[in-house]
C-alpha cells in the first residue's frame, strides 16, 4: 500500500487507541506503519525492487523487533523532551499494531508480501486492493480531516476537540475495514463466475489452468480477470458489485502464447529472468529478432487491464551466440 494511506491509518490508530496512553503516539505509529518499507533503500534500481521489496523487513519475524525499536525510540524521545516515559509494554504494543497494520494492508494487495522471508519466498496476496486505492485514501482523509474543519465551528460552543478527533478516527477505521470487506466480497464474486460452465464458450472449450481477478484502482466496482488457457491468456472485465447472479464478464483481449524458443529459455535462465519469473504469477514472454539480436520481453498478466498492454517489463537481449548482452526492468 502507498505511503500516504499507511500514514493515515497510523494516525487513525493513534487517535483511537493510544493518544491518551502513550506520549508521541501519533509520531510513533506513523513511523511504525511505514517501517517495513525501509527496504526501498536497497531495492533500487531495476529488478532489485522485485527481488527485495516486500521481503525480510516485511516478515512476521521482524514485527516484534520493529515494535521493540519503536518502544525504545518513544522512551528516549520522552526522556529527552521531559515527558512521561511510556512503559515498554505500551510502546511495544503501539509498534506492533503499526507494523501489523502495514503487513495486513500489503497482504490485501496484489503485489504480495513475503511474510515468511527469508525461510520462504512465497508471496501472500489476497488480491483485494490495488497498490494505490483512491477510495480507501478518500475515506481515511475525509474522516480524519473533518474534525479540523469542525473545530472552527464548534470551538465557541465547548465541544471537546479530542473527543471529536477520536470519534472521527474510529469512524474512519470502521469504514476503511468495511470498504476492504466489500472489496473482498466482490473479489469472491468475480473469481467464482470465472469457474462456471457459462464460461466454456468464452474459453473456446479450453480448460483453464488457473484464473484470478484483480481490482481496478479508479473504478470501485470493476475487476480485471486473467484466465490462463493452454493456448492464450484471456483478459476480461468483470463487473461484480454484489453477487454472482449479477456479474457480467466482457472479454477484452487475448494474448496468444508463443512457442518456447531457445532464446526465451536462455533469457529465463538469466539473472533478471530468474528474479522476474519467481515474481510473476501469469508470466508471458515474447521473442523478437532484430539484426543479430534476440529481444526477449517478459511481463506478468496481472498488470494487464482492458485493452492496455501490461506496464511491467523485464527485457533481456541476446546475441546470436545466445549470450546475454543486455538486461533491464521497468514498470
Amino acid at each position: 500500500m502507498d505511503i500516504v494511506t499507511n500514514t493515515l491509518v497510523g494516525i487513525a490508530l493513534s487517535r483511537v487507541f493510544f493518544k491518551k496512553r502513550v506520549a508521541y503516539a501519533a509520531l510513533g505509529l506513523v513511523v511504525a506503519v511505514n517501517l517495513p518499507d525501509l527496504d526501498v533503500i536497497y531495492s533500487w534500481p531495476g529488478i532489485r525492487y522485485v527481488q527485495f521489496h516486500g521481503g525480510i523487513l516485511h516478515s512476521v519475524w521482524m514485527l516484534p523487533l520493529w515494535a521493540l525499536l519503536i518502544a525504545y525510540g518513544l522512551r528516549r524521545l520522552a526522556q529527552w523532551r521531559k515527558r512521561p516515559v511510556p512503559g515498554w509494554v505500551a510502546g511495544w504494543a503501539l509498534g506492533a499494531v503499526g507494523v501489523g497494520a502495514h503487513l495486513i494492508l500489503d497482504w490485501c494487495g496484489i503485489y504480495g508480501v513475503r511474510l515468511l522471508a527469508p525461510f520462504s519466498q512465497h508471496r501472500f496476496a489476497l488480491d483485494w486492493l490495488p497498490s494505490y486505492d483512491p477510495w480507501l485514501l478518500f475515506i481515511l482523509a475525509a474522516f480524519l480531516g473533518f474534525p479540523m474543519l469542525l473545530d472552527l465551528v464548534t470551538a465557541e460552543v465547548g465541544v471537546q476537540q479530542r473527543s471529536a478527533h477520536r470519534v472521527s478516527a474510529l469512524i474512519a477505521l470502521v469504514l476503511a475495514a468495511g470498504w476492504i470487506g466489500l472489496r473482498a466480497r466482490q473479489h469472491q464474486a468475480a473469481t467464482s463466475i470465472l469457474n462456471t460452465k457459462d464460461m466454456a464458450e468464452m474459453y473456446e472449450s479450453q480448460k483453464p489452468a488457473s484464473w484470478a481477478a484483480f481490482p481496478i484502482a479508479n473504478t470501485p466496482f470493476a475487476w480485471s480477470a486473467v484466465v490462463d488457457l493452454p493456448q492464450n491468456y484471456l483478459i476480461a472485465a468483470v463487473a461484480a458489485p454484489w453477487d454472482t447472479n449479477q456479474t457480467v464478464v466482457k472479454p477484452m483481449r487475448s494474448y496468444i502464447k508463443p512457442p518456447q524458443s531457445p532464446a526465451i529459455a536462455r533469457a529465463a535462465a538469466s539473472h533478471t529472468g530468474k528474479i522476474f519469473l519467481a515474481f510473476a504469477q501469469f508470466p508471458f514472454a515474447s521473442d523478437q529478432q532484430e539484426a543479430n539480436l534476440s529481444l526477449i520481453s517478459m511481463t506478468d498478466m496481472r498488470y494487464a487491464q482492458g485493452y492496455d498492454q501490461p506496464g511491467l517489463h523485464a527485457d533481456i537481449t541476446l546475441n546470436d551466440a545466445m549470450k546475454v548482452v543486455g538486461q533491464s526492468f521497468s514498470w
